[in-house]
């Protein structure tokens, strides 16, 4: 499980780094410009994961709809989430 969960990291870590809006400091609030990193986009990250884990993850189950804020927040709750959901429906 740990090998899985350094590599879920390491996904969503790249996928960050390539895919998120960088905010700036011309922003008056985050209800103007959205999250960093919306839903939609995250969903793509399950791709990967999928791949990884030889199996399919639920987006309802690991992605949160309102996007997400920061790096750490992105790679901490996805990681959560999909271990959780591992662990609760083993093949």
């Amino acid at each position: 499980m740990d090998e899985q969960k350094q590599a879920i990291e390491a996904i969503l870590g790249q996928f960050w780094d390539e895919r998120a809006v960088e905010m700036g400091d011309a922003a008056q609030s985050t209800e103007e410009l959205g999250a960093p990193l919306d839903s939609l986009t995250s969903m793509e990250a399950l791709l990967e994961i999928d791949r990884v884990l030889k199996r399919t993850v639920p987006v309802d189950a690991v992605i949160q709809k309102v996007g997400y804020n920061t790096r750490e927040q992105f790679i901490d709750e996805i990681t959560t989430k999909v271990l959780k959901f591992v662990a609760e429906n083993p093949q």
